[in-house]
């Protein structure tokens, strides 16, 4: 479930940000984001995020013996939907070549942190084990997606999520020596969230 969730994100991702109009990425980031965690909440938790499941296993909530599993189910889910979406991208010729995203590094590392940091807060608040049905984390952990990233996409790649970067670094919009501040920013913010959510509800951690 996580590897079929992550491969769904990064290729629609990818898709909304290569083909006009560029800005509704957030929309289709949020709502695709939303509707993976209704499909599989019950089944992983619905992480698809690698950042995610850090900040799961330093919660306690995610088994340290299936952490590894779920990096890779979803780093491979990213690569198989980041080659889709590149094969689909250049399949009939009609897509236009766009340059690869840059932005400044360290404005970047800053901004993907604090995005980060909001998403993995939502997350942790609203997330509940693998097997339990609940019925708002994704609209809720989808609406701040939407928000963080209309907030941030000027200033970086505006994804929250390793898998994702990586996704965008093999499909060619993004320069693989440029990865490495959305990569760390994204778990330095997944990190501060436990911090803040351990100590808004000490009665459970």
């Amino acid at each position: 479930m996580e590897g079929i969730g992550t491969f769904i994100l990064v290729l629609a991702v990818i898709l909304a940000i290569v083909y006009p109009p560029e800005t509704g990425m957030p929309l289709v980031y949020g709502t695709v984001l939303a509707g993976v965690i209704y499909a599989g909440k019950t089944v992983s938790g619905s992480h698809f995020n690698p950042a995610f499941s850090l900040a799961s296993l330093m919660r306690a909530s995610l088994e340290r013996w299936d952490f590894p599993y779920y990096w890779i189910a979803q780093l491979s889910g990213s690569i198989l939907g980041a080659l889709l979406a590149a094969f689909l991208i250049r399949c009939n010729g009609t897509a236009v070549d766009l340059p690869p995203l840059s932005f400044d590094p360290l404005c970047a590392l800053f901004a993907e942190t604090l995005g980060s940091f909001m998403l993995t807060l939502v997350f942790l608040h609203t997330s509940v084990p693998a097997g339990t049905e609940t019925d708002h984390a994704g609209l809720a952990v989808g609406s701040m997606a939407v928000g963080a990233a209309y907030a941030f996409q000027r200033i970086t790649l505006a994804m929250f999520n390793p898998a994702l970067v990586l996704g965008l670094a093999i499909a060619g919009l993004i320069a693989w020596g440029e990865i490495w501040a959305p990569m760390i920013g994204a778990f330095i913010g997944a990190a501060a969230a436990v911090s803040v959510y351990r100590s808004s509800k000490p009665e459970g951690e």
